[in-house]
């Protein structure tokens, strides 16, 4: 039987943990997990306010429609969370609303059918001639591509201009001309791959494909039935967190370790020994969900590897909560709004959080998170570390006083800067991850990379390459 370590205790490290106890119980006789933080969550982190108001300090939602999406569900019904969901289907308004900022004003992506065959601003030709260029547009054998090359060339410059340029500063807070589509929308660069389109590889056939493995799971089938498109907790997401560190813990035979930041890895014997603080482990096999960056000086010895994980870089992000007495959204109801690269503001977008999800609203009737920087944030506010928090709560209070002609004050704000949080998949990230694999397999480290870092960086992502690296280990044994 063996024993393992686990560095990280955010989402990717504690479903790893979850994964290996749950499928592997005969095969693994002890978890060390440690994270340098004197709690576990990593991004995921939840303040509840008294009067009911939630403020999520990172993700917000799970999406849904992926095979990471579905077992993401999967595992909330694992750990009795059913009964805790908040749900968000394709029929509800946050689903259908969502707003671009283009010459300082809101407007709607469209979304209705009959829509589709007229011109609606900002694109400068109907939806449908769009569809019919992409169908009509042959394959590339291309190995990578830009995000906007990729769009461009498939649907128009001007669908990569104002709907996926300010998609990737929502999803990754990152410059689609430099984001990869082969790492970024994976789904997307297979699609063309295989079905020579992006419209035929999104067919119903691809969503029934996706579920297949999890649709034996009541949670799942009905999410799959009423096409759920994203989820929450009745008290955020932090509930994810504490339901699996407390089933981790419930099952013993592993040790949570807090404020234990790795210092060394030494791998030896087939052994490794795990050196953080106070702590002095050995173990048979190493997963490490920390970025790829703290991970690279551990791995010194090994200059091409750790050269190779110092080189996937990631962003700053400032999160600018606000709470407002009065309803000042009024008519733009929706998930919230994008602001394109091009755009003179310093804000990637806003968050519509008590249009989203009103169960999680306090004594104020508009809650909204501001996201600020990421990819430009050095260049909008120079060192990070001399940013104040007054600064940023200035950037987004102005922003929603412009965007929604209020003079309302927030009657509560949280600023908080969240330094190298979202990993950039830039071009050729996937030779990166070759690179990566090969010098591990011929080092023979017995390590296992998960986490943002690598294959997603999204929570459902995250759970379920943690899942796959632990079945593959288990499988090893």
């Amino acid at each position: 039987m063996a024993t393992v370590g686990i560095l990280g205790g955010g989402i990717s490290g504690l479903s790893c943990a979850y994964y290996l106890k749950t499928l592997g119980q005969s095969k693994i006789k002890y978890i060390f997990l440690l994270d340098k933080n004197p709690k576990f969550g990593g991004w995921i982190q939840t303040t509840r306010f008294p009067d009911g108001a939630v403020f999520e300090h990172g993700p917000r939602t799970l999406r849904v429609g992926t095979k990471a999406g579905y077992n993401a569900l999967e595992l909330a019904d694992r750990l009795a969370l059913t009964s805790r969901i908040l749900p968000i289907t394709r029929e509800h308004p946050i689903a259908k609303n969502n707003f671009i900022l283009v010459n300082n004003e809101l407007l709607p992506l469209p979304r209705d059918v009959f829509k589709f065959f007229r011109k609606s601003p900002p694109f400068s030709k109907s939806i449908i001639s769009y569809i019919f260029k992409e169908i009509r547009t042959k394959s590339a054998n291309l190995d990578d591509e830009s995000v906007y090359d990729f769009a461009t060339r498939r649907i128009g410059e001007d669908v990569a201009r104002y709907a996926f340029d300010p998609m990737c500063r929502g999803i990754a807070a990152g410059d689609c001309r430099e984001l990869s589509v082969r790492s970024m929308f994976p789904f997307m660069y297979e699609a063309e791959k295989k079905h020579g389109s992006l419209i035929k590889g999104l067919s119903k056939s691809q969503r029934i494909e996706e579920a297949a493995d999890f649709i034996k799971n009541d949670l799942v089938l009905t999410a799959y039935k009423q096409i759920w498109r994203m989820w929450t907790l009745k008290t955020g997401l932090g509930e994810l967190i504490d339901a699996l560190a407390g089933t981790i813990d419930e099952r013993g035979k592993t040790d949570l370790i807090f404020d234990a930041k790795c210092s060394s890895l030494i791998f030896k014997d087939d052994k490794v020994v795990v050196e953080a603080d106070n702590e002095h482990i050995e173990v048979d096999h190493v997963f490490s969900s920390i970025p790829s960056q703290e991970l690279s000086p551990l791995l010194s010895e090994y200059p091409l590897l750790a050269d190779s994980l110092k080189a996937i870089s990631s962003v700053d992000v400032a999160v600018v909560y606000l709470e407002y007495e009065n309803d000042i959204i009024g008519e733009k109801t929706g998930f919230g709004y994008l602001v394109p690269s091009f755009e003179d503001s310093k804000v990637l977008g806003i968050v519509f959080d008590s249009c989203c999800f009103p169960e999680l609203n306090g004594r104020g009737k508009t809650r909204l998170s501001c996201m600020i920087g990421g990819r430009w944030f050095k260049d909008l506010f120079g060192d990070p570390e001399t940013v104040s928090e007054g600064t940023l709560l200035q950037v987004a209070t102005e922003e929603v006083s412009k965007r929604f002609n209020t003079a309302d004050k927030p009657i509560r704000h949280k600023v908080l800067l969240q330094r190298n949080c979202i990993p950039q998949y830039v071009l050729g990230h996937h030779l990166k991850l070759q690179n990566i694999e090969e010098e591990i397999k011929k080092n023979n480290l017995n390590l296992s990379l998960i986490g943002a870092s690598y294959k997603g960086a999204g929570v459902p992502d995250c759970i379920y390459n943690a899942r796959l690296s632990a079945e593959n280990y288990l499988k090893s044994l």
